[in-house]
């Protein structure tokens, strides 16, 4: 039942694209490679299912055509054991294990398919870029110290001088970069606002994608990252290609916790927020502990039980900042983790460093959002199991300076990320049974691009 309530915790990590981070070693980036995969951690059901002899490797529930592992041969259903004679047993640790993977380089990969162990070498192969006929795509790149961030600005073909919309993306290490995922709901939105007249720019985070940093992202903090979100915001303020008087923050998940931080830099035209929250990040994270778990249909007497050891666990770690190393040589949570013990040795938790997540609770959400004095709308999806509520979305609305300028939204049948469902139950049951992937190609809701688009057009003519 331990495990029921932490893989409610790590959705986020249920889908990763791979790309890899690398070392700061030249003034111009240069395209990355990547291996081309989905993949998730093994669970109780897919080693059972696959007769795996072991519980270490990563589950590979996808492979991108024309990718470096499909050259190699692997296919959809293998479980991806080394890379380079690294042993693969957590997501951190294929980006650990490429940390500087650029096209031509050689490449090792130990898999198991079938029952049969397979070992295959060859070369990295680099991505392609995104397409889009009715925008113009300009690969940039943002500077500053130990960095050199790729940036990605969409201009719809035939206009100038456009609203811009600033993506800040979720907390993942994953590159926020589609190029194999033409129906991410995240591009489909991006298109959608593109096709409405407006640009859209990204940034990917220190250590993802084609970035250079010294640091990598898994094992950054949530300092530096913000930083980096600034720099981007710096940067997007001097484009000339865009109107910088019209430009709309979009904060999605961590983004939205993001969104009003960049606002020490300059106050944007407006600030969307959807599935974030408003409160504390400690009291977020007990909620995740106390409250996520009954939407997986966890009953009350094993959420108490469960969390007479993970609440001391959740507290010790972000705090009372105790070490990775410190918080691994305790027994009880060694049990209490599972099979994500292995993560915790390395430093990190549900995808990120022990120092991210306790830097992160030194933020003063609320008091972010105090200082805010311009056009801000808050939306939550009906379904959305990572925000467990509209508090969050309301708790914005409730806090900016200027109540008159600050609108919440409800997106009826929608969950975290941008996909329609019918009910809380089926976006549950999508996420246990492993069609969630296939259900969200088909269901992107336009409905989250709509609200957006009317609002924006309100206001970037307003004032």
């Amino acid at each position: 039942m331990i495990r029921r309530c932490l893989s409610a915790i790590q959705l986020f990590l249920f889908i990763v694209l791979v790309t890899f981070s690398s070392n700061l070693n030249g003034q111009e980036l240069k395209r990355k490679s990547s291996l081309g995969i989905m993949m998730q951690p093994l669970n109780d059901s897919l080693i059972t299912t696959l007769k795996l002899k072991s519980n270490t490797g990563l589950y590979i529930s996808d492979v991108l055509a024309g990718s470096t592992v499909e050259n190699l041969g692997m296919k959809r259903g293998a479980v991806l054991k080394k890379l380079n004679g690294v042993q693969i047993k957590t997501i951190p640790d294929v980006f650990n294990a490429l940390e500087d993977f650029r096209a031509d380089d050689s490449i090792t990969i130990e898999y198991v398919f079938n029952g049969k162990t397979i070992i295959r070498t060859g070369k990295g192969i680099a991505r392609p870029k995104e397409k889009y006929e009715k925008a113009n795509i300009t690969y940039g790149q943002v500077k500053y110290r130990d960095n050199i961030l790729r940036s990605i600005l969409y201009t719809p073909k035939g206009k100038k001088n456009t609203p811009v919309v600033f993506y800040l993306q979720g907390y993942t290490c994953g590159s926020f970069e589609f190029p194999f995922s033409s129906q991410h709901a995240s591009l489909k939105l991006i298109r959608d606002w593109v096709d409405a007249g407006f640009s859209v720019y990204r940034i990917e985070k220190p250590g993802v994608g084609d970035s250079q940093s010294k640091i990598n992202c898994n094992d950054g903090n949530f300092t530096q990252e913000v930083i980096a979100f600034k720099e981007g915001y710096k940067a997007l303020l001097n484009s000339q290609a865009v109107d910088t008087d019209n430009i709309f923050l979009f904060g999605h998940s961590m983004g939205g916790i993001i969104a009003p931080l960049l606002n020490e830099v300059k106050s944007p035209k407006g600030i969307i927020t959807y599935g974030t929250i408003s409160k504390p990040w400690y009291d977020y994270m007990k909620d995740l502990y106390t409250l996520q778990p009954k939407i997986f249909n966890t009953p009350q007497s094993q959420i108490s039980e469960n969390n007479k050891i993970g609440l001391p666990f959740l507290e010790d770690m972000i705090v009372n900042k105790m070490p990775a190393k410190d918080l691994a040589a305790n027994n009880d949570y060694k049990n209490y983790l599972g099979s994500q013990f292995a993560e915790l040795e390395r430093g990190s938790y549900i995808g990120r460093s022990i120092a991210y997540w306790q830097t992160l609770c030194e933020v003063d959400i609320p008091e972010a959002w105090r200082n805010i004095n311009t056009n801000v709308l808050a939306m939550h999806g009906e379904f959305d199991i990572q925000a467990i509520d509209d508090t969050g979305a309301k708790g914005i609305v409730a806090l900016v300076k200027d109540k008159t300028k600050a609108t919440y939204k409800l997106v009826n049948k929608t969950e975290h990320g941008f996909v329609r469902f019918n009910s809380m139950q089926e976006n549950v049951n999508a996420l246990q049974n492993g069609t969630y992937r296939q259900h969200a190609a088909k269901n992107y809701n336009q409905e989250v691009a709509q609200i957006t688009i009317d609002w924006i057009k309100a206001k970037a003519k307003a004032e």
